[in-house]
């Protein structure tokens, strides 16, 4: 399975307090959502109403924290690949580790059996999501669903497009540079 990995403090260290850095980390949703179903609960408090009951009732099952764990293991090891440490920098006081599975997806973001992105027909490529442009005359769409695709980079793409879409680029430059020389960005 192959693991994607951003760092956006690395660009921006003002994202994360002085010495810490903001790691996200995914890997391809290659998983059958099967083996994630039967973790749900069916009170109705989580499963067939996503954004319900706490986490521990979310995650009392037997064998769900196994699960996840074997899971992200594939993901700690990629890390460790640019981070060698990284576990034990994870444990230092004020860091924090926030793993999601499909599960979460489906329960936080109300996503059909936990998906992370688009929906991406067969025999199509991603090259072929949708854009920005809507059939509604100035709608816009951008997010994990649109072109690009994916992660915090996928994501800010299709913003960027989006906006791209609405004004020009030649237009947004010069704007942007009127706004620099009366001092309102930097």
């Amino acid at each position: 399975n192959m693991s994607i990995i951003s760092i956006p403090t690395v660009f921006d260290p003002s994202l994360a307090p002085e010495g810490y850095h903001i790691v996200h980390a995914y890997t391809a949703a290659s998983d059958n959502f099967e083996q994630w179903e039967k973790y749900q609960e069916e009170t109705g408090k989580v499963g067939s109403s996503p954004n319900s009951g706490s986490s521990q009732e979310y995650n009392r099952k037997d064998g769900y924290q196994e699960l996840k764990e074997e899971k992200v293991e594939a993901l700690w090891k990629a890390v460790e690949c640019v981070i060698p440490d990284v576990r034990e920098r994870a444990k230092q006081p004020g860091s924090t580790v926030l793993v999601g599975t499909p599960l979460t997806h489906r329960r936080y973001n109300q996503r059909y059996k936990g998906t992370y992105g688009p929906g991406i027909n067969p025999g199509k490529e991603v090259w072929e999501l949708a854009g920005a442009t809507t059939p509604i005359e100035n709608l816009y769409a951008c997010g994990d669903t649109s072109f690009p695709g994916i992660g915090l980079p996928g994501v800010a793409a299709s913003g960027t497009i989006a906006a791209n879409s609405m004004v020009p680029v030649r237009k947004q430059l010069a704007l942007m540079k009127e706004l620099k020389e009366q001092g309102a960005l930097q």
